[in-house]
């Protein structure tokens, strides 16, 4: 028996709908979130460093981005647009709340940035080298791009030929059990 591995490469297109895992389906659904979700947060980058939002447009995307107004990227685009001199009221709007409630909900963390010092806050410590690091994100051509190639279709690859795309076999292999074909 040789030990060399051979590399199949299937253009996931060319693959008949049933010969998909459910595994393989739910990562494929989660990388594609991701993906939609990087490029979102992608755009929002580009129209910070270009700045030319009108008052509350920060607070707007970000809750559109985060899918509600609870996350904390919702919070530092609320922190952002109190610095610029967004009002409550506007920030109220853009959150779905009464201005009393915007401020009542973020107004600490507001404070809490105020008085944030050097020592405090590394943005606030070093922000020629995040401003640098924001302009190779925002001139970067795929900024959320971590590698090169196919790594899900590699690893969609590598499952079909543990399995020989038995789909029953390799949901039985995702799901902890032994697959058949891995036990030689």
């Amino acid at each position: 028996m040789s030990s060399e591995t051979v590399t199949v490469q299937v253009n996931p297109e060319d693959l008949p709908v049933d010969s998909f895992t459910d595994s393989d389906i739910a990562r494929i659904t989660m990388v594609k979130a991701a993906e939609l979700r990087a490029s979102g947060y992608g755009k929002f980058a580009q129209m910070v460093s270009e700045d030319l939002a009108q008052n509350g447009d920060y607070v707007r995307q970000a809750v559109k981005l985060e899918d509600s107004a609870e996350g904390t990227f919702v919070t530092d685009a609320v922190i952002t647009e109190r610095v610029r001199g967004t009002s409550w009221e506007v920030i109220g709007e853009a959150t779905r709340m009464s201005a009393a409630e915007a401020e009542e909900k973020w107004g600490g963390n507001e404070a809490r940035w105020r008085r944030a010092s050097r020592a405090d806050n590394l943005y606030r410590k070093e922000p020629g080298t995040y401003a640098a690091a924001a302009d190779r994100y925002l001139t970067s051509d795929k900024p959320y791009q971590f590698s090169t190639g196919r790594p899900l279709s590699a690893s969609l690859d590598a499952a079909a030929h543990l399995t020989g795309r038995d789909v029953a076999a390799a949901d039985h292999a995702f799901a902890g059990t032994s697959c058949t074909h891995c036990s030689h």
